[in-house]
């Protein structure tokens, strides 16, 4: 068990508004188990038999107003059933696309199979899980009308009740059947539900319904002939006794039936048929008591019958297996529809094969919708494309007018430029010129030294401790060649004697270092040193000869 499990106390409501019926149930997760906390059971036409309402819908709702009065269940997480009959579920297959194109390739192929207009339906699919070898993937399919979501949506309003999930009662009764284990998903299964004279069959394989089908077996015969007239007065039937031909219909679709899902869908036998619903209505009938007769313990006569008839093993449903249940439980009368009720109350609460909420379904934009803004896109992309043609219509204008002065311009220029009025002895003095020019450059402003970029520096390395006294500039001609010396004349002061000799040193090494001030210059030489007193304290007098590189005159 999850531990998690341990510890969570979800609880779930399920609503069930049928035909005839209105059931409430209330479960809760302790522990990891399912708890039965409250079922309510309402019939629809009570109140009519006591003159208290008089329409079909005025009755659902008080019938609806009387069960929450007597449960007192809150009903804001509620899940809300929608009748079989009201829902078409398909199951067919397509090629692999990706996820963003299923959605509407699902609704283009379901149009097939539904009598009314894609633009109304609401729809929800299911992605099999077949061979990922296979080019294609099963696909199941659950479509219902807009006006059905919206009018069971009004119902429900005028009872103060905003479903969190509407789903159709097939799901219902399989979620049911999963969390009991009454499934076997290593066979093929057939879940039979009857309702309001209609049939509700429901092909398992692996637990996925691969094939699902509802009918209504209440159809009126036209004419009867006289072999089947015969029969039915031999019985004591009157001929407007339906019960009989809905039994014969119930057998031949359920034939019919086993035959296509064996024959088209290439699947096995049906190992197990498992039955619930109204299964009492035919208990009467001389057919269903004479198959009876050998098991007189048999709780569902029509179970017995349906088990000779299909040579198949027949179970009914049990609504509250794997469920805790107060000591008042159900009466068994309500059974019929409990097992619907107890599987919507236990969405959200247990997990379930395939999952399609109608309801969230519905908030997705409608195809409707959808072409409309397809439609506007396709408008504005058109706008757009035409006000790109015109910008380019119009620069191709331009372009072309340019282009055409181009080649004007091109075509009135000379196509040889005259170069007689250049000589050998004008190249030749033109060339002289800029050696001399060249020749001045090199001797005096290439190697030209700025006296005032180098006394910029000076203040900036001049450690402590030394003072500069005084600053000589010379420049000497010797020899047709002019050099520059520069020299720094200076008091150095050490409180550790000994130490000024080198603090002189390290004052030249920063001015060697410094590009901006030895940049030209060839030497820095320490001059003559000498020791003396200045205002009493001991110092030591010192010079640096700066000497720049010899340049012609």
């Amino acid at each position: 068990m999850d531990l998690k499990s341990l510890f969570t106390f979800n609880t779930s409501v399920g609503l069930y508004v049928g035909p005839n019926t209105v059931q409430l149930a209330q479960l809760r997760n302790i522990a990891g188990r399912i708890h039965l906390t409250n079922f309510v059971h309402v019939d629809i036409f009570e109140d009519e038999q006591r003159g208290a309402a008089t329409g079909q819908e005025d009755l659902i709702v008080a019938a609806i107003h009387k069960a929450v009065h007597k449960s007192k269940i809150d009903l804001r997480r509620t899940n809300s059933i929608l009748m079989p009959g009201m829902v078409l579920l398909r199951y067919f297959q397509m090629p692999r696309i990706s996820e963003e194109e299923m959605e509407e390739a699902v609704r283009f192929e379901a149009r097939k199979y539904i009598p009314f207009r894609l633009e109304e339906a609401v729809s929800g699919f299911y992605i099999l899980k077949d061979d990922q070898e296979s080019k294609k993937i099963g696909i199941l399919s659950l479509v219902t009308k807009e006006e059905s979501i919206k009018n069971h949506l009004a119902l429900l309003k005028k009872v103060d009740v905003t479903p969190s999930a509407i789903e159709t009662a097939s799901f219902a009764i399989l979620r049911l059947l999963e969390h009991s284990q009454a499934i076997d998903k290593q066979k093929s299964n057939v879940v039979i539900y009857l309702y309001a004279q209609r049939l509700n069959i429901i092909i398992l394989k692996s637990g996925v319904p691969y094939f699902v089908r509802d009918i209504s077996l209440a159809k009126k015969e036209e004419w009867i002939d006289d072999e089947t007239a015969a029969l039915l007065m031999a019985k004591g039937l009157s001929m407007t006794d339906s019960r009989v031909m809905i039994l014969e219909n119930f057998f031949s679709e359920l034939r019919i039936s086993f035959e296509y899902y064996k024959k088209e869908l290439g699947k096995e036998d049906i190992s197990k048929v498992i039955l619930c619903g109204e299964t009492d209505i035919f208990d009467d009938l001389d057919v269903v008591e004479e198959a009876a007769k050998d098991v007189p313990d048999a709780s569902c006569p029509l179970a017995v019958l349906l088990q000779k008839k299909l040579e198949v093993p027949v179970e009914l449903v049990d609504p509250l297996k794997n469920i805790q249940s107060p000591k008042a439980k159900p009466l068994p009368y309500t059974f019929a529809m409990l097992a619907v009720t107890i599987g919507a109350a236990l969405r959200g609460l247990t997990k379930s094969t395939v999952e399609i909420d109608l309801f969230r379904a519905r908030k997705k934009p409608s195809i409707k919708r959808k072409l409309f803004l397809n439609k506007l896109i396709l408008i504005e992309s058109g706008v757009l494309m035409g006000c790109f043609l015109l910008v380019f219509l119009i620069c191709s204008i331009f372009v072309s007018r340019e282009k055409t002065l181009l080649e004007k311009e091109k075509r009135q220029r000379p196509k040889f430029v005259d170069l007689t009025h250049f000589n050998d002895t004008l190249l030749s003095n033109g060339a002289r010129e800029i050696k001399e020019r060249l020749e001045v450059y090199n001797k005096f402003v290439k190697n030209r030294i700025f006296l005032t970029q180098k006394l910029n520096v000076i203040p900036y390395t001049v450690p402590e401790g030394i003072w500069l006294k005084e600053i000589k500039y010379k420049n000497i001609l010797s020899a047709g060649k002019r050099r520059l010396e520069v020299e720094l004349n200076g008091v150095v002061f050490s409180e550790q004697m000994g130490l000024e000799i080198e603090m002189v040193n390290e004052f030249a090494e920063k001015l060697k270092k410094d590009e901006n001030f030895f940049g030209g210059f060839k030497t820095i030489t320490t001059g003559s040193v000498t020791r003396a007193k200045h205002e009493g304290i001991p110092v030591m007098f010192f010079k640096l000869q700066c000497t720049s590189l010899a340049t012609a005159r």
